[in-house]
């Protein structure tokens, strides 16, 4: 492929900004994400994922040219499996982009993803694979495969790639934003607030992925936690992942923070129960995210400052201007002005939009202001 010019690549970032200006849920700008980056760097499949900024899971999973039937391989090699590409490792490269071939001696099969999964599930050879960061902390990341036989892939497409990276961070802002205003649900929203099932929301899952027994409140939530409302959520099967590998003695956390349709955040959460008659069982359970945690996971997806974020936090606790310029010792007209900025990050217009977009619709009390 020629170098691609500078034209090509704005042009390619400014396809991204209108799509995330449309505010769409996570699998829609997925979707783009993958189209757009189609007429940029050619390859066979491709991957795009949310992560949890907090513990590096991923969470939610768009994809093309490649299907779901081998996930509980792909989360299992990529939980255990030593790799040159990790997530975290690309996350501290300046471009957050790496290609496989440049780290293998030229050796692809040398890479357990590639011998065991990608080549022969799915016939693909070459992987170069990018992270997308905002705050300081992974929110997504790309993967891009070309089949045995094809060109590896070059530097300058490794370069186009993260030239995106900003493009796909306020994208996904805008996903997170959008929750709990035009995806709100009636039947879902409804049946886990009003205590329609109460009681724990727990799921048992085998190794491979299957549902053996669920409560009724982790089904609302998993619904809740997917924006197709159906099946069980990547970051439920991802965590039940985490949490085999993690008995098995691999440094993993099976955790995941997952922001549900309804705008509030879950923690997803893994153990394993043992084997019956040498069946391995992993119990999960979803539960409503603490304030302060949650706010700190918007406010860095965010880009927000120190200064900024208490402000925020006050706002958020319900204070007025006046008295956030008291209690911070700044002139209310300085609270205005980080006010401006926050608004022009989060993409909102008023207070009460902020606080909806980082609190999910929830009213603080003052227990939950001394939290944050």
């Amino acid at each position: 492929m020629p170098i691609r010019s500078g034209r090509t690549i704005e042009r390619a970032r400014r396809a991204l900004g209108d799509h995330a200006a449309d505010s769409p849920a996570w699998s829609d700008f997925g979707a783009s994400v993958i189209a757009v980056l189609a007429e940029l760097v050619p390859f066979d499949a491709a991957v795009v994922s949310m992560i949890d900024p907090a513990t590096g899971l991923l969470t939610n999973i768009v994809r093309s040219g490649i299907d779901d039937s081998q996930d509980e391989l792909f989360m299992h090699i990529e939980l255990t499996h030593p790799d040159p590409i990790t997530l975290t490792t690309l996350a501290g490269e300046p471009l957050g982009v790496g290609i496989l071939a440049d780290h293998v001696a030229g050796d692809p099969y040398s890479s357990p993803r590639v011998r065991d999964l990608l080549a022969p599930h799915f016939g693909l050879e070459h992987e170069m694979r990018g992270v997308v960061r905002s705050g300081g902390r992974i929110v997504a990341a790309c993967g891009l495969y070309r089949s045995a036989g094809r060109p590896g892939f070059t530097a300058d497409e490794a370069i186009a790639l993260s030239a995106l990276e900003d493009a796909i961070a306020n994208g996904v802002r805008r996903a997170h934003g959008q929750t709990g205003s035009e995806h709100e649900s009636d039947t879902a929203v409804g049946a886990d607030d009003r205590g329609a099932h109460p009681g724990p929301a727990v799921m048992i899952l085998d190794a491979d992925g299957r549902v053996l027994e669920s409560t009724r409140a982790a089904e609302a939530r998993a619904q809740l936690m997917s924006s197709a409302g159906d099946g069980v959520p990547h970051a439920v099967r991802m965590v039940a992942a985490a949490g085999r590998a993690q008995a098995a003695g691999h440094p993993v956390s099976p955790v995941a923070h997952v922001r549900g349709v309804d705008g509030r955040w879950f923690v997803v959460s893994a153990a394993p129960l043992g084997s019956d008659a040498g069946q391995v069982r992993t119990v999960v359970t979803i539960e409503p995210a603490e304030t302060g945690r949650t706010l700190d996971l918007d406010l860095d997806l965010y880009g927000v400052t120190a200064r900024e974020r208490e402000v925020v936090r006050e706002v958020v606790a319900g204070a007025s201007s006046v008295a956030i310029a008291g209690s911070l010792g700044i002139s209310a007209h300085t609270v205005q002005d980080h006010l401006k900025s926050v608004f022009a990050k989060v993409g909102v217009t008023s207070r009460r939009e902020l606080v909806a977009t980082l609190t999910g619709n929830r009213v603080f009390s003052g227990a939950d202001r001394r939290a944050v």
